[in-house]
């Protein structure tokens, strides 16, 4: 380095020098360190792009690229000196592609994992071709959501250490191989229980917080919106899926070939869409967290779970209350709604059941974080709690009405996908974007206990004969989490 500059100075711009010669030539490193090493002088050191020697040395040599970065730099660009002359500079435009990109990645990656909330539009049939009983269906519904749920503590933490890429590759494994054993094997429940709850679960845990904890990175001031839109993908999944398979189903497809199809062609995407999941460095643009190590290095390093004392948090339970009671309604429901449905009496009608709560939990996703954005994490989550009760009430007492119960179905869609727009968003600006693989997880966690509610009220059905009581059991989850973000929210500190 230059005479006069500090060894500070000096480790920190070699560090920040990468020299990638074209034709590999020794001479056109020794070109660009020379001129860096008389330029340093003046210790001006801007980002930019530049070209080594002159044309004739270029043409022998092919170009070499190098990076230079430092505290002191105004991002101005370099003068002509030393026989190195400035190129293009990234502009706002090229990083906007990018972060698009991106954004499209997470979000059809997301819509490919979402297979899973369509299981209703498959219990009947499976019911009706293996003489599944409503437990059986509920039991299998159940495992794929508390699979999925806790699966995401692991996953979470190896996301923060291994990056997205590896992540989705093992989730499209993982899925791909889920849906093939249930089509080669799934006339028996134990195999069809261990494929669908167990091996999608697991894959879908496994690929779950890559595309939102990417899409964060890139969009830092629009936690909301983002990952409402990368949620979104995961709420328009079912309806994707529900469209195709009764398609199917009206043409003479079983409920297995169907799932041999989307072995074929879910797990594809979910590797292609994972493979574009890049995460930020300088080259983001992002000058809210350009200073971090972490977009400063090319490798992150892991966020140990005790870096943050999340169990000692008060904010921490009370977002993993606010996901426990908030998504329990929901599962009840979504795991038998045609079939509920049905039972109300509300006739053809209940055969739009499953779609109406999908579009509803898309249209929530993106609704909820905009609301998130504007409102705040405080306002955001009494709203959609509040709006929860009022639709499992407007269920319990006006059911028999069909559209009533299709309206309440697609309000407790909405509400549910709130969940998945606030709380991403809400652990981003409370622990940080680079944690949200390892905090985020624990917080979905959560969504794994409530899973019990809908156990819970497929017992209660098969006990009774009625789903008053598991309808009751969502109205009390919802309840509780309503008055404990009333009272705790606001003491602590969430705006």
């Amino acid at each position: 380095m230059a005479p006069g500059m500090s060894a500070i100075e000096q480790r920190r711009t070699a560090s920040l020098i990468r020299v990638q010669p074209i034709e590999g030539r020794q001479d056109t490193m020794e070109a660009c360190r020379s001129a860096l090493f008389d330029y340093g002088q003046s210790r001006q050191l801007g980002l930019g792009l530049f070209k080594a020697g002159n044309h004739q040395a270029q043409r022998k040599w092919g170009q070499a690229r190098f990076f230079a970065n430092s505290n002191d730099a105004k991002n101005e660009p370099l003068p002509v000196f030393a026989g190195i002359i400035p190129l293009r500079m990234e502009t706002k435009r090229d990083t906007l592609v990018k972060r698009l990109a991106v954004l499209a990645a997470a979000t059809m990656m997301m819509l490919a994992l979402g297979t899973g909330q369509a299981w209703a539009t498959f219990a009947k049939p499976l019911k009706a071709q293996y003489k599944l009983s409503d437990t059986q269906t509920q039991l299998v519904f159940a495992t794929l959501t508390l699979v999925f749920c806790l699966g995401m503590v692991p996953a979470g933490r190896l996301h923060d250490r291994w990056g997205p890429r590896p992540m989705a590759i093992a989730s499209a494994v993982m899925v791909g191989a889920g849906y093939a054993v249930a089509w080669g094997f799934g006339q028996s429940f134990v195999v069809l229980w261990l494929a669908m709850g167990v091996l999608v679960g697991g894959g879908v845990a496994t690929g779950y917080v890559c595309p939102i904890a990417t899409a964060v990175k890139w969009f830092p001031h629009h936690k909301g919106l983002v990952c409402g839109l990368a949620a979104a993908g995961f709420g328009v999944g079912p309806v994707v899926l529900s469209s195709i398979a009764k398609g199917l189903l009206a043409h003479g497809w079983g409920v297995l070939e169907i799932y041999g199809l989307v072995a074929a062609t879910y797990a594809p995407v979910i590797l292609l869409c994972g493979l574009g999941l890049v995460r930020p460095g300088r080259e983001s643009g992002d000058s809210e967290n350009r200073d971090r190590p972490h977009f400063q290095t090319a490798k992150m390093g892991t966020v140990p779970i005790f870096a943050v004392p999340i169990f000692g948090d008060g904010r921490f339970w009370l977002l993993f209350a606010g996901m426990l009671c908030g998504t329990m309604p929901f599962l009840i429901v979504m795991g038998n709604v045609e079939v509920l449905g049905g039972w109300f009496g509300v006739g053809v009608m209940a055969a739009l059941g499953v779609p109406v709560v999908a579009v509803g939990n898309t249209a929530g996703r993106l609704f909820w974080g905009r609301v998130l954005d504007r409102l705040g994490q405080r306002r955001a989550m009494l709203a959609s709690q509040t709006m929860m009760l009022a639709a499992v009430v407007a269920m319990l007492a006006f059911g028999g009405n069909g559209a009533v119960f299709l309206a309440a179905a697609a309000a407790i869609g909405f509400c549910y996908g709130s969940n998945f727009a606030i709380f991403p968003a809400t652990v981003a600006a409370l622990y940080g974007a680079e944690r949200m693989g390892t905090v985020y997880s624990w917080v979905m966690a959560a969504q794994g206990i409530s899973s019990l509610g809908s156990i819970a009220g497929g017992h209660l059905f098969t006990a009774t004969g009625s789903y008053y009581p598991g309808l009751g059991i969502g109205a009390v989850a919802i309840t509780c989490g309503l008055v404990l973000t009333l009272i705790l929210s606001k003491r602590l500190g969430l705006r």
